[in-house]
């Protein structure tokens, strides 16, 4: 029986496994066993100190790095997750406060340095929509994982209300994930180039205005926007609430 429930549970986990996942393989296998996703993810929450500091320091290209870095651990630690068969409920929200803390600081540090009432509009847009999914996945997390192990005889608060509430599903969305490609994109290159730097596409395509990485940078964020509201849309609708039986 238990070689029965062993070939099952490997099926299981083979499922999990996502095409792009195969990419950091020979990674994962360099990695000693020892290193959990887990340990991937705290490390990415660890770097918003030393990215704020080159923010601070306008060490743009050195916080570039460090950015890349920290996407590259943020697909390698759910790749990690699903092939070692190591995901954990920790993990489920320890990711996402990485993602939302690292984003955060690189964002905002450039209030310190592009001075444009459209980037600060933009960002403040970004910020608000990223603050609501991570509220969101907060409270996935509290009714799915939390709730069930309390125990029901405390009077903390109104048992009968959280049961009432199902999540169907977890994770991020595929709205979410492209949310993501985009920001890490126009970050990068808004780190590694002078945002104020012609493009000079004007002299190769007759194009009458000169536009600058920070101009061509806005209809990302703009798009941006536009799946974070899908995304969040899309965890909102995995939530649903049942009438209590004892409700007329």
């Amino acid at each position: 029986m238990s070689s029965v429930t062993t070939v099952e549970h490997d099926v299981k986990a083979e499922t999990r496994i996502k095409k792009h996942d195969y990419l950091f393989l020979p990674l994962i296998k360099i990695l000693p066993q020892w290193i959990t996703p887990n340990h991937l993810s705290a490390l990415r929450l660890c770097l918003f100190l030393p990215l704020i500091l080159l923010m601070l320091l306008h060490f743009f290209k050195t916080v570039a790095v460090l950015f890349i870095l920290a996407a590259i651990l943020d697909g390698l630690d759910g790749s990690m997750a699903r092939i070692r068969n190591q995901e954990s409920k920790l993990g489920a929200i320890l990711d996402p406060t990485a993602d939302k803390v690292v984003n955060f600081v690189v964002f905002l540090g450039f209030l310190f340095y592009i001075k444009s009432n459209v980037y600060l509009s933009l960002i403040l847009g970004i910020v608000i929509i990223d603050s609501c999914l991570f509220g969101v996945a907060l409270f996935k997390f509290f009714v799915k994982d939390v709730v069930p192990k309390l125990d029901k005889n405390q009077d903390i608060f109104d048992h009968s209300l959280i049961e009432n509430i199902k999540v169907t599903q977890t994770g991020a969305n595929k709205f979410g994930k492209t949310k993501m490609v985009l920001q890490v994109i126009v970050l990068s290159f808004l780190l590694l180039f002078d945002p104020s730097t012609s493009l000079k596409l004007h002299q190769l395509y007759a194009i009458p205005t000169d536009l600058t990485l920070l101009q061509i940078s806005y209809p990302i964020i703009i798009a941006c926007l536009i799946f974070g509201c899908l995304s969040l849309y899309g965890h909102l609708r995995v939530i649903e609430f049942n009438k209590s039986p004892n409700t007329r």
